[in-house]
């Protein structure tokens, strides 16, 4: 087998170890996944270690080792090296370090080493590292200037980052699990520092689970002579191509970057601060508010471009102000989902936004109302209502969607009747009740319907009798309709 070139390991999961002598094959060009012993990540009997993984120079694409380990002798094997620094031809490269390990126990200095010794070629455009130990990262991140994207998992003792304006190609960040992580970068703010934190080039930032993440950085406080108290003057990172962010799992961040031209936002378990300061943040507000000038770094007002946002487990949210909403001009899906202290949507503002197609309200259980909010959305195509066991729906809140497609109410357990007025709903093509165990029959308004070509009633027991088929006191309502799914 001296002269095998390709060794893919697929579905090998059960793999505990690569076999000795696989250094010598020396020719070999894709070896997708190396597994180290969990017993030891070095040669021992006939398992192979990093050594021998040294020894394979041309391989390329993507390598997958795991099973490393923190303790000393991972560097101290003479034969290791720096087993990846030469494989110039390796795009993506995935570490995982063993799970479970009392790192604790173990000297820093030797943590961090067992990171060191595997630095990739400067070539490498994704790299993944799980389970890794290390209070901070090794000092060869910086040298990865063609590293395009990013994923930090389950590092779990991580506080420092690398500074993340070392990589000009950075196009997507992944930060998942980082449980000791406040701040994302170790700079101080200072109104002068904005441009060594504009990273150009990042179109995609997940951030999930860091339950003690604060913000971007630590505020600077200083005396200003023109005030008697401290001032915290902050200068946010600047993301021009940013174009999604979802944030999850993240209850004490208060702080975000500044990011323009971003398309798609989603906030899951996050404090309300950030939803507020998603609103009230244009280019003027942040000139006042933290004394940084941006009028000159930004194309376009902020969030003008912003079509889809996910509010999701907000629990302290209470309302969504009508003027921050008149602030996202392009908006096209609002999803709000288990926040159970939102008592109102926005009065006004959605009414004015000229793309807003889609809306999804589920399990606010302190909302009593939707008419306010949803009135006038003229150009609204799906409205999906659910699990929100104090909401009524009065007629008004069909009285005026021209434009609605797609209308599907769930588990509302105490919903009797529809209103008649859903016969103003002239566009709707399809509408779908699931759970609604107490809603005794449809309007006579759904013989009124004249696009309505899909029916959905599911685990609705009341209706289900009345719209039988042929026999059903509300089959004549229905009849016309040409899928019906009971």
């Amino acid at each position: 087998m001296i002269n095998l070139r390709h060794l893919i390991l697929e579905g090998c999961y059960g793999l505990t170890r690569m076999p000795r002598g696989l250094g010598e094959l020396n020719g070999l060009r894709t070896l997708n996944r190396f597994v180290l012993s969990e017993n030891n990540s070095l040669l021992r009997d006939s398992a192979a270690g990093l050594g021998e993984l040294g020894r394979l120079k041309e391989l390329r694409g993507e390598l997958v080792i795991i099973n490393l380990r923190h303790e000393k002798d991972v560097m101290s094997e003479s034969n290791v090296g720096t087993p990846l620094k030469e494989k110039q031809h390796l795009r993506l490269l995935t570490l995982k370090w063993k799970r479970g390990e009392d790192v604790n126990a173990i000297d820093e200095k030797d943590v961090i080493m067992s990171m060191e010794v595997l630095q990739p070629h400067s070539n490498l455009k994704l790299l993944i590292i799980e389970n890794y130990g290390g209070v901070r990262f090794a000092s060869w991140f910086s040298s990865l200037i063609n590293l395009v994207d990013l994923r930090l998992w389950r590092c779990h003792r991580c506080q420092h980052l690398p500074p993340l304006d070392h990589f000009p190609s950075l196009k997507t960040l992944h930060l998942g699990g980082l449980e000791k992580l406040e701040y994302i970068s170790n700079n101080t703010s200072s109104s002068n520092s904005m441009s060594d934190e504009m990273m150009t080039s990042l179109e995609g930032l997940w951030v999930e689970s860091c339950p003690v993440l604060k913000g971007w950085w630590r505020a600077h406080t200083h005396n200003n002579a023109s005030s008697s108290s401290s001032t915290e003057n902050l200068s946010l990172p600047y993301f021009p191509s940013l174009s999604q962010l979802t944030i999850s799992g993240c209850p004490n961040l208060s702080s975000m970057p500044l990011y323009p031209n971003v398309e798609g936002i989603v906030l899951n378990g996050c404090s309300s601060k950030v939803v507020d300061s998603l609103f009230v943040r244009g280019a003027s507000d942040i000139t006042h508010d933290v004394g940084v000038d941006v009028s000159t770094s930004s194309s376009s007002p902020h969030l003008s471009k912003l079509t889809r946002l996910s509010l999701i487990k907000i629990e302290d949210l209470e309302c969504l102000t009508s003027q921050g909403m008149g602030n996202v001009p392009s908006l096209q899906s609002l999803s709000i989902d288990d926040c159970p202290n939102l008592a109102l949507l926005p009065y006004h503002g959605m009414g004015n936004l000229a793309s807003f197609r889609e809306l999804t309200v589920r399990r606010c259980s302190n909302l009593t109302s939707m008419s306010e909010g949803i009135a006038n959305l003229t150009s609204l195509q799906k409205l999906t209502i659910g699990n929100c066991s104090d909401l009524t729906l009065p007629p008004e809140v069909v009285v005026n969607l021209p434009s609605l497609q797609s209308l599907t109410i769930e588990i509302f357990p105490n919903l009797v009747s529809l209103p008649e007025e859903i016969s103003n709903l002239t566009s709707l093509q399809h509408l779908e009740i699931e759970f609604c165990l107490n809603l005794a029959s449809l309007p006579e308004g759904i013989r009124r319907l004249p696009n309505l070509n899909r029916l959905q009633i599911r685990f609705c027991p009341m209706l289900r009798e009345r719209c039988k088929k042929e026999t059903g006191e509300d089959w004549p309502k229905i009849a016309h309709i040409p899928s019906i799914s009971i």
